[in-house]
Formats: structure tokens, C-alpha cells, sequence
């Protein structure tokens, strides 16, 4: 009978704890009631001024808000919008390289999720999506962590699951039976792939953005400078300006490196003297954005090699109305 105690005990303290988690977990509809607030769906408005792209964002603190980088892609504004509540948002720190891009948006006070660790995640457990596909705002579906997906040390680096994820999804939210965000869904992973076979970013991941984001920044900064000003004997002349004034000293040796970098790319000049450049996807986005966060009154002054005119680079931010 002691043999017995000692095999019994330890079950039942098993079983007790599993009604215990089960207990804890909420009902679909309650999952979608306490985190619906936190989830908007993300409109991008190219250059031209017509829609570009729709998504969705996830709030990570007071004015703030998470969406992937690849739905911000070619955008010259951003609008978050849920019913008839629209905000402007601009790109506070982009990570491009984890397709994580946290949004800046005034006046908006909602509440942020509740982030769940990434060593609390298991394969098998319940999971919701929510988001707005194909424009359908606010949508939830259901299904399971297919897999935890590391990298060679280890490291959680992407969270595979069977809740159906669709186009406009992205940048949503994956979301645990309590409510906790697990990640951000990414339905950009899924375009080739097999149907059910989706993918969500690590919500681990949301907290690095601001530090990424800004060292990615710093060492771009780094390598403009570092490269010397070119001697100006045997070169072409930079194309003339037009109607958007003479570029100081500083930016037109910055202006020389930039005409050297590979399309895509944007050169954005703002008072002072300063300048920032981008090369790349969504180049004028990033270089105005990042241009913004240091000085005053940011323009584009060329795309590509091609200096524009005032009017087109006007270095508004998105959130600009």
C-alpha cells in the first residue's frame, strides 16, 4: 500500500493541475472580447494618394502598435482603423531584417497586449488568430502550435500553427488561451507554401524592435560618414536642384555617396544642413521617418538619381492630416 500512496499521489497532484490550467483558459469568445480592443487593421496610401495595401497591427503600449514591416512596404502614410476610429501613424523603429516594425501613433490610448514567453509556448496548445483578412476587420480563427520552430542554438525563431492565417493578416496577433500575445502573424512566410502551414513572429522578439531598430540605423549613419568626400576633378555634376534651394556643404558630399548606391534609394535633405539616405524596399518611407526622429523639416530631395520637386517630397509625416 505505500507503493501504492507514492504512485497515486503524484497523479492526482497531475490530474489537479491540469484542471486547474483547463479551468483558467478561456471560451473563444472570450479570447476575442479581451483582446479585439488591441488588434487594428493597418491601411498603407502609396504616393500616388490611393490605397496601397491593407494589414493589421497589434498595441504594445500607450501610442504605440507592431505590424511586419513587408505591409508598410512603398507606403508614403499609414492609418490605423477599427469602425469609424482612424489614426495616423508614422514608423518609429523599423526591423527589417525580422519584418518587425513598431508604429508611433498620437492620441491613442488603447490597451496594449499581454505579452507570453516564448518558454511557455508547447507544441499542441490552442491558439487564436485574429486579424483582418482580406479586409474582413476583426477576424478569429482557431487552431493549434503545429511547431516551435529554433534556430542552431536554439533560440524560438518562429512559431508554426494551423489557425488559418489569410492575405491581410499580417502583422495581427497570435494569441494563447489567456488572452497573452505569442506572436505576430506573418502570412508574407506562407505565399508559396501549403495550405495550414502558417507562421507567426516571435512576441519575444517585440521588446528587441527599439534597440535593433536604432543600431541598424546607427551603423547605416556610420557608413555614410565614414566614406570620404570624393574629389570632384573628372566627375559629373550632381543634377542641378530645382525649386527645392541649394544643398549645403555637408549634403553635398552626401548627395556624392548617395548618387554612388544602387536603386532602389531616396536622399531626404532637412534643415541644418543634414541629410539621411535609404537604399532599398520602402526607401522613402525609412529615409523620412528616420530623418524626422532627428531633425526638422525633412524633404525628399532625390529619388534615385533624380532630383524631384519641391512639391513631391514635402517630408510630412504619415500622421500628418
Amino acid at each position: 500500500m505505500p507503493v501504492l500512496r507514492s504512485v497515486v499521489r503524484p497523479a492526482v497532484a497531475v490530474a489537479c493541475s491540469l484542471v486547474a490550467a483547463q479551468a483558467i483558459a478561456l471560451e473563444p469568445a472570450e479570447v476575442f472580447a479581451k483582446v479585439s480592443p488591441s488588434v487594428w487593421e493597418v491601411r498603407v496610401i502609396g504616393p500616388d494618394g490611393k490605397g496601397l495595401s491593407i494589414g493589421s497591427a497589434v498595441v504594445t503600449g500607450d501610442g504605440t502598435a507592431i505590424t511586419n514591416c513587408h505591409v508598410l512596404r512603398g507606403g508614403k502614410q499609414v492609418w490605423l482603423k477599427r469602425g469609424n476610429a482612424n489614426f495616423g501613424a508614422r514608423l518609429q523603429y523599423p526591423d527589417v531584417e525580422r519584418d518587425l516594425c513598431q508604429l508611433r501613433v498620437a492620441d491613442f490610448h488603447y490597451p496594449a497586449v499581454t505579452l507570453a514567453p516564448g518558454n511557455s509556448l508547447v507544441t499542441g496548445q490552442k491558439v487564436y488568430a485574429i486579424g483582418n483578412p482580406l479586409g474582413l476587420e476583426l477576424t478569429i480563427s482557431e487552431g493549434l502550435i503545429s511547431s516551435l520552430r529554433t534556430d542552431e542554438d536554439g533560440r524560438l525563431k518562429s512559431v508554426q500553427t494551423s489557425a488559418p492565417i489569410s492575405q491581410g493578416s499580417s502583422g495581427g496577433g497570435l494569441f494563447d488561451a489567456d488572452g497573452r500575445l505569442i506572436g505576430i502573424t506573418d502570412h508574407q512566410v506562407i505565399l508559396t507554401l501549403g495550405q495550414n502551414l502558417n507562421f507567426a513572429i516571435p512576441a519575444d522578439w517585440i521588446a528587441e524592435v527599439p534597440a535593433r531598430a536604432q543600431k541598424a540605423l546607427a551603423a547605416r549613419a556610420a557608413a555614410a560618414s565614414a566614406v570620404a568626400a570624393p574629389s570632384t576633378q573628372g566627375m559629373a555634376p550632381a543634377p542641378a536642384p530645382r525649386r527645392t534651394g541649394e544643398l549645403g556643404l555637408n549634403q553635398q558630399s552626401g548627395f556624392s555617396t548617395y548618387l554612388k548606391k544602387t536603386w532602389p534609394k531616396v536622399f531626404v535633405a532637412a534643415d541644418g544642413d543634414h541629410y539621411y539616405y535609404w537604399t532599398g524596399q520602402n526607401a522613402e518611407f525609412y529615409a523620412l521617418s528616420a530623418c524626422q526622429e532627428r531633425w526638422r523639416n525633412c524633404r525628399v530631395y532625390a529619388r534615385n538619381d533624380t532630383v524631384v520637386e519641391a512639391s513631391e517630397g514635402t517630408g510630412e509625416r504619415p500622421d500628418a492630416r
